[in-house]
């Protein structure tokens, strides 16, 4: 993150430099503030994390397997989710459909222009999301580790991607891992349920 706002920084010296004050009034500052909220947002998502009740260590099955146990947390988890959220997930939706659109259209992948205008537009909501989160994880026994291989098992289940544009520091990372035909017959017939919840996943919650 200091590296991202000492580039910023050396951005906005040539652009004082080519535009004067106009280029400090509309470009400088609000990339700035921008900047600056990712920064705050990061924070935000590490302190919320840290209210995660189950903190200990999470070792995958080398199968890549889920139980049956696990993934009935994970579907009343994301309701809950879904639940502290309405009203709000179809604005998630939304900015989901539109950026997927428009790397579509450009054929490309999600990039930092995405996740930049992301955190711009959705901070709140995202938090928001982020909370929810945390609240279903501690309801349900989840640590943040187990979840995420949860949540990951489940949607390749599906054949679909997951946590795209996630951002921040919210997890040691989880390897991908094949999906065992058994996960994906018992994920398919909850198919339309959890594709209510993709969002959550393709914004890395």
């Amino acid at each position: 993150m200091k590296k991202f706002l000492v580039g910023c920084l050396v951005v906005m010296v040539v652009l004082v430099l080519a535009g004067g004050t106009a280029g400090y009034f509309f470009v400088i500052k609000p990339t700035w503030d921008a900047a600056v909220g990712v920064k705050e947002l990061v924070q935000e998502y590490a302190e919320l994390n840290e209210q995660i009740e189950h903190q200990d260590g999470f070792e995958p099955p080398q199968d890549g397997g889920i139980s049956s146990e696990q993934f009935q947390r994970f579907l009343v988890a994301q309701r809950d989710m879904r639940q502290a959220m309405e009203g709000e997930l179809e604005a998630l939706e939304q900015r989901l459909d539109a950026m997927k659109q428009e790397m579509e259209a450009e054929n490309r992948e999600a990039g930092i222009g995405e996740m930049f205008t992301a955190y711009q537009d959705l901070g709140e909501l995202l938090i928001k999301a982020k909370r929810a989160q945390v609240e279903a994880l501690n309801r349900y026994n989840f640590s943040l580790q187990e979840y995420l291989y949860v949540r990951n098992q489940t949607y390749r289940a599906l054949g679909q991607e997951v946590a795209v544009a996630s951002f921040g520091d919210q997890a040691p990372q989880v390897r991908s891992f094949q999906v065992p035909d058994e996960v994906v017959e018992m994920v398919s017939p909850h198919k339309e349920e959890l594709m209510e919840g993709y969002a959550f996943a393709w914004f890395g919650i």
